[in-house]
Order: structure tokens, then sequence, then C-alpha cells
């Protein structure tokens, strides 16, 4: 019965974030989690934490069952079993913490929870992790749960994996309260918690700017495909013109397309499509779009200022499978064999900023926004966080509002600004404590036409990474092992006697 509350509780978590916003199920799950778990039985806890894992990130993968089919000709049984097996593999930065964990209570006589701050530590450390290994996939963070509660002001100063650690500390917290057991460890931990939060609560790390943007983010609602008819083509431009121009009765200072809304290079249509469209709009207008970019034959997924050309972004962080195949040289007949014929494109180098006039932009396309290390704002004067997305691919499904909810995070532990274009959605403007000021939902055609305002300044997990955070963990784990190896040797002393 408990291995199949593991995996039901697995997916409870995710009722916390978006679109739901359950928060205090995230908390529930865990203390749940831990009443379950079993350190004593290595094989027992290590199949508890894996159909919780299974349950928890089935949730959140399910959907790249149609990306896979977007993107090869790979049958139904066989995408199905690669994500099983992805998810499979993200189970294991759980499973492997708690198999640790439990091999060093038994082989080493530790307290129970001793265990369990071990746990807590490895599951936040494999997390991070996670968001680097094999370049890196730092989505469904524990973390996330804190977005839409009053756990979010810990954003600036631990980040989202600081948050997971948090919710582990305080579930665990909480299940020791309410069994009445090491009250002594725990309510002190509990009251340096409330004080930690007490003084980060509503902190405004950055500097507020009475200097407005007018921004105009148009989502054109444009399906996804692989390749494109000329007629096809030809309509896409028609729709983007035509919404570029609706915004002239906003008279924006920036106007804002999604990520490579055109299948044809910036570079081939810079003198003819954009150029027209430059010689219908205010020459103070900025207009900023998504494109692929060719030069020395190679193609960028890029940014780029049309109103000012010279002002561009080339996508550092690539997404494996779907814009470039691993080793490709080395495996491309196993590729050829499962349908894969993936265009590579080919990896940026150019600064994390974008002039558009007087302002200063950190672009992010697309798979960037889920990394939080690499979306840290280190430069006090950067005014706000733009980003172009074509989340498309993930069908109407949780994706989408999981995408947003990386932006969201990364507002948060930047506090700035952020604009974000997709194709067919989410697009929105989000403030700089994570809420979304306004959006177009997912498969809708619309304009959101708003104002921004600059914020400079760099927040504490911008200047310091999450050192922080690290500071944390080493206090509280040596906190922990003074408090349970002295009552041990106490215990040691008084069966002596």
């Amino acid at each position: 019965m408990n291995y199949i509350i593991s995996f039901f509780i697995g997916g409870l978590y995710t009722l916390s974030y978006s679109p739901y916003n359950l928060t205090i199920l995230a908390i529930i799950s865990l203390v749940l989690f831990f009443a379950i778990l079993d350190t004593d039985d290595i094989k027992d806890s290590v199949i508890k934490s894996l159909l919780f894992s299974i349950g928890y990130f089935s949730v959140g993968t399910y959907w790249l069952e149609n990306v896979i089919n977007y993107y090869s000709n790979i049958n139904y049984i066989l995408s199905i079993f690669l994500v099983l097996l992805f998810i499979l593999y993200l189970s294991l930065f759980v499973v492997i913490p708690v198999y640790i964990s439990s091999y060093l209570k038994i082989n080493f006589k530790l307290r129970k929870n001793f265990s369990f701050i071990i746990l807590i530590i490895l599951i936040t450390f494999f997390e991070i992790l996670r968001s680097q290994v094999f370049t890196g996939f730092s989505w469904f963070n524990f973390g996330q749960f804190g977005l839409e509660s009053p756990f979010k002001y810990f954003f600036p100063v631990i980040g989202v994996h600081g948050l997971t650690f948090s919710a582990l500390i305080l579930s665990l917290t909480i299940f020791n309260i309410l069994k009445q057991k090491d009250l002594k460890f725990f309510i002190p931990l509990l009251i340096s918690y409330v004080i930690f939060y007490a003084n980060i609560y509503s902190v405004n790390w950055t500097s507020n700017s009475e200097d407005q943007i007018k921004v105009s983010v148009i989502q054109p609602n444009t399906l996804n495909k692989l390749s494109y008819k000329k007629n096809e083509i030809i309509e896409r431009m028609k729709i983007l013109e035509t919404m570029t121009y609706e915004t002239k009765k906003y008279d924006p200072d920036i106007i804002l397309w999604p990520e490579a809304p055109l299948s044809l290079t910036y570079n081939s249509l810079q003198n003819n499509f954009y150029k027209n469209i430059l010689s219908n709009i205010e020459p103070r207008i900025n207009l900023i779009t998504g494109t692929f970019y060719s030069v020395d034959n190679k193609i960028y997924n890029s940014i780029i200022n049309i109103s000012s050309p010279y002002s561009f972004y080339h996508k550092k962080h690539l997404v494996p499978f779907g814009e470039y195949l691993p080793f490709k040289d080395f495996l491309h007949t196993l590729y050829n064999n499962f349908g894969l014929n993936i265009f590579d494109i080919s990896e940026g180098d150019t600064a994390k900023s974008i002039t558009i006039k007087d302002f200063f932009a950190y672009p992010l396309i697309c798979y960037e926004s889920i990394f939080s290390e690499e979306s840290l704002i280190k430069n006090n004067y950067i005014d706000f966080i733009l980003n172009v997305s074509n989340d498309g691919w993930f069908g109407n499904s949780l994706a989408p509002h999981q995408h947003l909810d990386a932006l969201r995070m990364r507002s948060l532990e930047n506090q700035r600004y952020a604009i974000r274009a997709a194709n067919s959605g989410i697009s929105s403007i989000i403030s700089p404590d994570g809420n979304i000021i306004s959006l177009v939902p997912f498969g809708e055609k619309g304009i959101i036409n708003n104002v921004i305002y600059k914020k400079n300044g760099t927040t504490p997990l911008a200047n310091h990474g999450y050192k922080i955070l690290y500071g944390i963990i080493f206090i509280i784990f040596l906190f922990g092992s003074i408090f349970y190896n002295i009552n041990t040797f106490r215990h040691t002393l008084g069966a002596d006697r």
C-alpha cells in the first residue's frame, strides 16, 4: 500500500505548480514522503523513492511524447518508451540520494533524522547537478512550488534550488513537530527559519526607476511544422506585418516578436521584408524578433534588434536532440535508424545583452530560461529580461505553463521585469516579484500592450550565486552533526553504566 501512496504523493506535489498553484500540497506531499520512507531498509526506501519520483516526473515530462513526434519519424510505442526511459533517468536524481542516505544510516548507525538531513542536502545537490550534467535539464525543480506563495521572497536570495532545500527542511521540521520528536533540534531550526524569512520579506534588492518602457508583445499563434511551403511562409509574414501595424495606436517603444516566427534566415529577409516593415513604423520604435541568423556557413538561433541590427544575441544553451544531435558524427547511423534528422544549430558566443535604444535587455531564448545560474544578471545596468520562445511543440499540455513559470522564477531571482513573446503562447509581461501582469493564453492570437519599468542593481543571488545556500546547508549540517553525535555519545555512555 505504501508503494502506491509513494507514487500518488509524487504526483500530488505537482499540483503546487501552475496552473493549479496549490502550494500547501508540496509541503503535505513531502511530510507524507518522510512519514513512509524507511531508511533502515535500503531496498524498500529505493522502491518508494523511485515510485515517488515517477509520479512526480511523469507530470513534468509526459508532453515530451508530443515533441518526439514533431521532431522524428519514431512510432508511438517507441516514443512512449523513450519518455519512460527519460523519467527513470530523472528519477535517479532522487533515488541515488535516498540510497546513499539509507546506506550511511545502516552502516554508520546514524539517527533517522540525521539521515534525513543528509538526504535533503543530497537531493538539493543532485537537483543542481541535474541542471548541469549532459548539458542540463533544470525543468520541474522542487523549488518551483514557492512561486504563488509567501515563499517567493526566498528566490532573490537562495534561488530555486534554495527553495527546494527550504521545502524539504520545512517539511521535515513539521513532520517532527507533529510527532513531538527531536524538538530541541527542530524548534531552534524553525525559529531560525522564521528570523531569516523576516529579514528578506518584501526587500527590494534592486533599485526602482521611473523610466517607463512601453512594450507591445505579439503572439501570432502560428502552428509548428518542420517544413513550410512558400504560401505558408507568405501567410505568416502577412500575420506578423498586420499585427505589427496594429500596435501603432499604442505607440510602443518596443515591439517584440516570438522565437523564429519565420523559417527563413534574417539575412535573406533583411533588405526586403524587414526593411518594408521598418519603413511603415515610427523610426524611434525598436522591432525585436527571434530569428535564424546565417554567418560563415553557420546557422544561429538568435534575437535581433531589427531597428538596429548590430545589436543581436545568438543562443548559447542549445536543446540536445532539438537543435543539435550530440556526438552526431559518431552516432549518425543510430540517429538515422531512429528517424532523427535534426539540422544542427551553432552555439553562440555573443554577450548576454541587447541594446534597445537607451535600454539594455538581458536576452533568453526559449530553453535558456529554465536555468537559474546561467540566467543571473550580474550587470547592474541591465534594465529588464527579454525572452522569446516557441512552445507550440508542447501541444496543449501543462508544459507551456511550466515554461512560463521558469521565466517568472528568473524575474524573481533577478528582480527584473520580463517580457515574453511565444509563437502560440503563453506570451506575457512579468513583474519583478514574479507576478503575471498580462498574458495571451496558449493557442490564441493576440497583442499585449503594457508598460514596464527599468530596474537596476543586483540581487544577493546574482552577486553570490548559490554560495549563500551552501553556507546555510553547511550550518544546518554542522548543527545536526553536533546535536545527533552528542545525543548518540550520551546514549552510549548511559548504556555502559
